[in-house]
């Protein structure tokens, strides 16, 4: 199948949404539907890229899915995670990247990762301002032209903004955030950062209801994604869970208490 063709007044050029709409296509579910949604993920920014924790519930009036996945790669040096209604923020990951391919097959050039952040303002707008069902997204990844990692955070109406230490979204937030804030370094390593991004879920996991921490029944954990010049990558399930059971085995010992300590 090839190229739609337009005319030279009518060519909507290398916007995905100039496209869309040029083709008249949606991002739109039907109304009435009740979609669960997807919380919490966070990204941290460390000396060599960045790490995302994200965990696999999504809710609703009751725990529709666990093992849902809200970090997808955008493209080998980036990953962007959602929020918000999980049907619509899967959808929202799919046009992302199509998004990218769109803009490099048309201009025959990469964006660059400051580049793809604006590039999804457009789909936010879209998508919040048009439909109930609202995804809030993060991009992070490794700017291969700086050689470092960098995180980037959306509010409802597709305002793009860079932070330099770290990004939480979902309902988890209160207290993923206040786990990063008390740990988080400018010069930690990835390992370092991995730990402290698990610790930030599992605190949000069992504080906040919507979202799903560690399940040890079942043997599902949030998902682990890092981000670095050899380009995007998952943790094995087998680190995942060694490291969900370190913090869980310390906070046992505790009897549930931080001690004291950022634990």
């Amino acid at each position: 199948m090839g190229l739609p063709l337009f005319s030279v007044q009518e060519d909507p050029g290398p916007s995905f949404v100039s496209y869309l709409d040029a083709k008249g296509a949606s991002m739109t579910l039907p109304t009435g539907v009740d979609s669960p949604h997807a919380t919490t993920v966070v990204a941290v920014r460390a000396a060599g890229g960045v790490v995302l924790v994200g965990d696999r519930q999504a809710t609703g009036a009751y725990i529709a899915s666990r093992d849902v996945r809200k970090i997808e790669a955008a493209d080998r040096f980036t990953a962007i995670a959602i929020s918000g209604s999980a049907a619509m923020g899967m959808e929202f990951i799919r046009m992302a990247q199509l998004s990218f391919e769109h803009y490099e097959k048309m201009t025959g050039s990469s964006l660059s990762l400051e580049g793809k952040a604006n590039y999804l303002s457009p789909l936010i707008q879209r998508n919040n301002l048009t439909t109930p069902f609202l995804v809030l997204p993060l991009l992070a990844g490794y700017d291969v032209n700086r050689k470092r990692g960098r995180v980037f955070e959306y509010d409802g109406a597709g305002g793009c903004y860079e932070r330099g230490d770290f990004v939480v979204i979902g309902s988890g937030t209160p207290f993923a955030e206040s786990a990063l804030r008390l740990g988080f370094r400018d010069d930690m390593s990835i390992e370092d950062a991995v730990e402290l991004a698990a610790l930030a879920v599992y605190e949000a996991g069992d504080n906040d209801p919507a979202t799903g921490g560690p399940d040890f029944v079942r043997n599902i954990f949030p998902m682990i994604v890092t981000v670095t010049d050899e380009g995007f990558s998952e943790l094995s399930a087998e680190a995942t869970a060694t490291t969900f059971r370190t913090i869980h085995e310390r906070r046992t010992a505790t009897g549930g208490r931080p001690g004291g300590a950022l634990r």
